[in-house]
């Protein structure tokens, strides 16, 4: 019972740390929330939430390892580093709809050289069903999502779409250290 209290008392004292680093000249619309069921920190920015919660990208993985997709279909273009963004270009079918997309971090930093967290993307299921071919770019606020740690600067980013089953990520974005 204390382990529990001590975890939620933590991510609440986070979620006030992030939101008192809002200042009125942020241009993206960005909101933090606990998901108290599964004790997950959720940030919304624009159209992506970010996610630390290790159970869950345990299980999303697992899947996604044994070929069970989560989501809706994408392709992951390529992705590059700007400041403390990693910016992610990405092309799915729609049209008619709007799309949103998850980042799921399992909290872990993996020390091996290269040093690097891996990431799971997911789109979101939405009832689009126009078949236009939509390309664009999903903007990840690092420090939103690890904090601004010094390792955010040193270690890579592995990206895995929820559609590719092998232990290569669709993409890599280097560190900038």
């Amino acid at each position: 019972m204390k382990k529990i209290l001590f975890t939620r008392l933590s991510l609440y004292i986070i979620i006030i740390l992030t939101m008192s680093c809002v200042n009125e000249t942020d241009t993206a619309m960005y909101s933090t929330s606990l998901d108290s069921e599964n004790s997950s920190l959720l940030v919304s920015y624009g159209n992506v939430v970010l996610r630390i919660n290790e159970e869950a990208f345990k299980q999303i993985n697992d899947n996604r390892v044994n070929d069970i997709s989560s989501g809706d279909s994408y392709i992951i273009n390529n992705a590059k580093r700007k400041g403390d963004f990693i910016e992610i270009n990405l092309s799915y079918s729609g049209g008619c709809l709007p799309h949103n997309f998850e980042i799921i971090w399992d909290g872990l930093v993996y020390t091996d050289e290269p040093s690097h967290m891996n990431l799971l993307l997911i789109h979101k299921e939405s009832e689009d069903s126009c078949e236009a071919l939509i390309t664009e770019t999903l903007v990840v606020d690092l420090k939103k999502l690890v904090g601004d740690v010094v390792y955010k600067d040193s270690c890579e980013y592995r990206i895995f779409s929820t559609y590719n089953s092998t232990d290569l990520a669709d993409v890599i974005v280097e560190s900038i250290n």
